[in-house]
């Protein structure tokens, strides 16, 4: 944690991705009394006010953190927990002595900079001990958090425990550009773990840059392998790729604007380079009406053409590795642009008995500093007409939306072309509303 102020957990941030500064309790099995976590404060203290939340941080670990949560306190519990050991022990809150003061959700965490959550814990006042029972992650195989704190200032932005969390801002459409050229995969699934779920071999490891040299670590076009190592490919146990047996879903965790590249390398392990990919074809969604079934140690298929995902190229060739200092492919996603999961389905390998790679990489076009609006033209609002001018891409269609409060949108048009001979390209408004506006939003983002 980077502390700003350390006696004020409202300034500290998360300064470590590392899974060593991270709790994961090895279950996910949120039912009953299985997840749980006590915090003996040592004496009763009466001015508890505030607790502060950070979620599990661990790169491609995001959704073991914990998403709903009950909360607990107790002064002299009936029966105290359990020693903590290496197996999964049940505790139950309703054992005696504990009082229940209502539930909340905690976000999944953003790694880096990550502010946490407060919540009021005014109600537990006077006591020793707070309870969280953890009764659901999102989505991992564990369960966890990463840093706990308690305040007696009342934080203004905690949220109240028992009550509905506020809905997340409006995502939709998309908002961008990302700070950087490569773009952060949050989570990835496959057909088949590979030969572990989150170490040697795991799907993971395509995502976390292991055995590649980076010239540039934010130019995709830079980085070589630098490891045969079997370790640092994914393989997973299938060589069917038939139906929709082999495949794998990147989660960039939010849709993102201004998808430009795709980066693939393949299977470098000597003596296995026929298990790398060898045909696929690329597919995208924002919200796929059925999720990627979580990774496992079993081939489990899955339908891209199940709902919600569009396809947006077709026989792609990835050529068979060539081991140390193999640069990769370059595959253009630009037509992706605004998606928030890219999707691979693997048709075909290079002879193997397994199908797999060795690391992907995502891009957004960093050319014209994404979509981006430069200028609002005001020198007509008194005639109720603006322009509005932003950086675009040639043969791409836009749509702009405008609102007064950031929570309902209108839409001005979803088909707006590209200006063909520039970088930037303008729409020119004309309403009556315009000039009686006393303040307004736009968004601008690709349609295709």
């Amino acid at each position: 944690m980077d502390k700003l102020d350390f006696d004020d957990p409202s300034t500290w941030t998360v300064a470590s991705t590392a899974w060593a500064d991270d709790w994961q309790g090895f279950s996910s099995d949120n039912s009953g009394d299985n997840t749980w976590a006590v915090i003996d404060l040592g004496a009763p203290v009466a001015s508890l006010s505030t607790m502060y939340l950070w979620n599990v941080e661990e790169t491609n670990a995001l959704d073991r953190g914990v998403k709903d949560f009950e909360v607990f306190h107790a002064t002299s519990p009936t029966l105290l927990p359990p020693t903590t050991s290496g197996t999964v022990t049940p505790y139950s809150f309703t054992s005696g002595g504990w009082t229940a003061i209502g539930g909340s959700e905690l976000k999944m965490g953003i790694q880096v900079g990550d502010a946490g959550q407060a919540y009021d814990l005014s109600d537990a006042a006077g006591a020793r001990y707070i309870g969280l029972k953890l009764t659901s992650n999102h989505g991992g195989f564990r369960t966890g958090f990463a840093e706990v704190a308690f305040s007696d200032v009342v934080d203004p932005d905690a949220l109240t425990l028992g009550e509905p969390a506020p809905p997340d801002p409006p995502v939709d459409p998309p908002v961008g550009p990302i700070d950087g050229n490569v773009v952060p995969i949050a989570k990835v699934s496959a057909f088949h773990q590979g030969d572990s779920l989150d170490a040697n071999g795991s799907v993971l490891k395509i995502a976390d840059g292991s055995g590649m040299a980076k010239g540039d670590a934010n130019d995709p076009s830079t980085w070589t392998i630098s490891s045969t190592a079997w370790a640092d490919d994914w393989q997973g146990f299938s060589s069917d790729n038939s139906g929709n047996n082999t495949w794998v879903v990147l989660d960039l965790g939010a849709q993102t604007t201004g998808l430009d590249k795709m980066y693939l390398w393949n299977v470098q392990e000597g003596n296995a380079l026929d298990r790398g990919t060898s045909t696929f074809d690329v597919y995208y969604a924002s919200s796929p009406s059925e999720a990627a079934p979580d990774t496992s140690g079993a081939v489990t298929p899955y339908d891209f053409g199940g709902g919600g995902w569009t396809q947006l190229s077709t026989g792609n060739n990835l050529a068979q590795g060539i081991q140390i200092g193999d640069s990769g492919e370059v595959f253009d996603i630009s037509g992706a642009s605004g998606a928030r999961y890219i999707g691979l389905h693997l048709t075909a390998n290079h002879g193997g008995f397994r199908t797999g790679l060795a690391e992907v990489a995502i891009t957004v076009d960093s050319s014209g500093n994404g979509l981006e609006i430069l200028s609002v033209d005001t020198s007509e609002i008194q005639e109720n007409r603006l322009g509005l001018t932003w950086y675009s891409r040639s043969g791409r269609i836009y749509g702009i939306n405008y609102s007064d409060d950031l929570i309902e949108w209108i839409e001005l048009t979803d088909s707006y072309p590209a200006n063909a001979d520039g970088e930037t390209t303008t729409f020119s408004y004309e309403g009556p509303d315009v000039f009686a506006a006393k303040k307004r939003f736009y968004q601008v983002f690709e349609v295709q």
